[in-house]
């Protein structure tokens, strides 16, 4: 069997903070990353905790999709709690792949949902609260 990965980059960024969330499912499983301007942390899933219908993904209390995210992380590592909601997606006129979203055997393939759009909400990591209000998002898929 072919390994095989598919992820998500949701960015939120206020004047104080810049928060990215990276929800992935991997051929055995699934993860969460979280990357901070102070640090980096990652969380696995097995596979029976994965989910996913259309931009709608699961990994297990953790919810992901275009309206935003919720965060419920709780490891020896990783503390992370809440949620943000996302405003009017801002996506690109045409594919960032550019021509070779047409080469059906592309091992990668990259889409950008929305290169702005509104952020409000709060995640606590490891008790430091990053709050954003109007703040500023990045969705890739």
């Amino acid at each position: 069997m072919r390994n095989a990965f598919c992820g998500w980059y949701f960015k939120c960024q206020s004047p104080e903070h810049t928060l990215a969330v990276i929800p992935a499912f991997h051929s055995g499983g699934g993860s969460i990353q979280l990357i901070t301007d102070t640090g980096t942390w990652h969380a696995g899933f097995p596979a029976s905790r994965l989910s996913r219908k259309g931009h709608l993904i699961s990994l297990g209390e953790n919810c992901f999709d275009t309206s935003g995210f919720t965060l419920r992380l709780d490891t020896p590592e990783i503390s992370a709690f809440g949620a943000v909601h996302f405003g009017d997606l801002l996506p690109l006129r045409h594919d960032i792949m550019g021509p070779f979203c047409y080469v059906p055997f592309m091992e990668c393939r990259h889409s950008v949902l929305s290169m702005y759009h509104r952020v409000t909400g709060e995640v606590r990591v490891n008790g430091e609260c990053y709050r954003f209000q109007n703040g500023q998002g990045f969705l890739r898929v």
